[in-house]
């Protein structure tokens, strides 16, 4: 509470927003939800329910998208969009779109509006990309002088810039290339 006050002490624009779900509206959470956030996602998740300015309820139609939330802006982790249709207001999230049902508490710096849905932020819900696989060093040359064949073979990796290692070579032909098995195998286990 302290937070909340000092912000609308020291909001530039004069006031905070504050878009707050029902009790239904929790309730319509998958099982588990909330408890499956780490306590950085809980901040961020309570931040996305706050405009860091006050909007009265005939000024949503002033707000330009994406809306900034004291979680951030940043419209690929974060976007908030509203639109405005007479008394009808709506937010997207990209996960969730919500209506605001009605006024809790207004005045000239903190507005408070009942929302039918909580505002899930698209961050949580991106899969994040698997690391990439590790770089094979080469191996030392043991002999200086190679068969005209074996630098013909060596010319050709270095060549091939797919990544692919050969794990077993006989007389330049290559039983088995690793790479794009590797590759693959990651996919589909990230996927």
């Amino acid at each position: 509470m302290n937070n909340i006050n000092s912000q609308l002490i020291t909001a530039k624009s004069g006031g905070l927003t504050i878009l707050a779900p029902d009790d239904s509206a929790f309730s319509q959470l998958k099982a588990g939800f909330l408890n499956s956030l780490n306590e950085g996602q809980k901040i961020e998740l309570l931040q996305f329910h706050i405009l860091p300015e006050y909007v009265s309820s005939s000024n949503f139609d002033s707000l330009s998208n994406p809306v900034q939330t004291v979680a951030g802006k940043d419209p690929t982790r974060l976007p908030l969009n509203v639109e405005s249709y007479g008394n009808s207001v709506n937010i997207s999230t990209g996960v969730v779109n919500a209506t605001v049902t009605g006024v809790v508490y207004s005045d000239n710096k903190l507005a408070i509006y009942r929302l039918d849905k909580v505002l899930l932020p698209l961050d949580f819900f991106v899969t994040k990309a698997p690391a990439a696989a590790p770089v094979v060093a080469k191996a030392p040359k043991a002999d200086k002088e190679k068969s005209s064949a074996a630098d013909e073979d060596e010319t050709t990796q270095e060549q091939n810039n797919s990544g692919a290692v050969s794990l077993i070579r006989i007389k330049g032909t290559a039983l088995m290339s690793l790479g794009l098995a590797f590759v693959i195998a990651v996919a589909t286990l990230w996927s």
